[in-house]
């Protein structure tokens, strides 16, 4: 498939909900990959349009895909929630501004879980393997995130409540 028909696969498929991944890096990362040769390439036309780069996972790429695959099974790296950086500071802005930062965050949380529930309904009956667990995994952590967040509306009161 070419980069192109990926791009397009991602979007109709909402993986960028699921995983970190944008269209420039798609393009990017199959040049990337071809130069590594991880991917091969031929140069194909249809009708009238401009030869596109159709890719091909090459067995070289096929055998870095399951070191990284065991890789990542096998080590747990840090992840951050840039909300975190937002609750540092909270202590350093008048109560009125913290709050309506702490609201923001959970009207996005909210919309965000709004959107899963029914996604994950959804998923349950015809989505791959993978997307129903990735999609489970992040309600999941969503469900924890909104409970934090009312939880810390709480405390947020309590300690600095005027």
């Amino acid at each position: 498939m070419n980069a192109y028909r990926l791009a397009q696969f991602v979007e109709q498929h909402n993986v960028t909900r699921l995983v970190k991944l944008s269209t420039p890096a798609i393009y990017k990362s199959c040049k990337r990959l071809f130069e590594q040769k991880n991917l091969s390439g031929e140069l194909k036309r249809d009708g009238e349009a401009p030869e596109k780069m159709m890719y091909k996972v090459t067995p070289a790429g096929r055998k870095r895909f399951r070191q990284l695959m065991s890789h990542f099974a096998g080590t747990i790296t840090p992840f951050y929630f840039d909300i975190n950086s937002v609750v540092y500071s909270l202590e350093q802005l008048d109560y009125s501004d913290g709050l309506k930062l702490i609201d923001a965050y959970e009207a996005e949380i909210v919309a965000l879980q709004s959107w899963l529930i029914p996604h994950s309904e959804e998923t349950q009956a015809k989505a791959s393997f993978a997307n129903r667990m990735i999609v489970k995994q992040y309600l999941m952590v969503v469900n924890v995130l909104v409970d934090w967040v009312e939880e810390m509306r709480t405390e947020f009161v309590r300690e600095r409540g005027q």
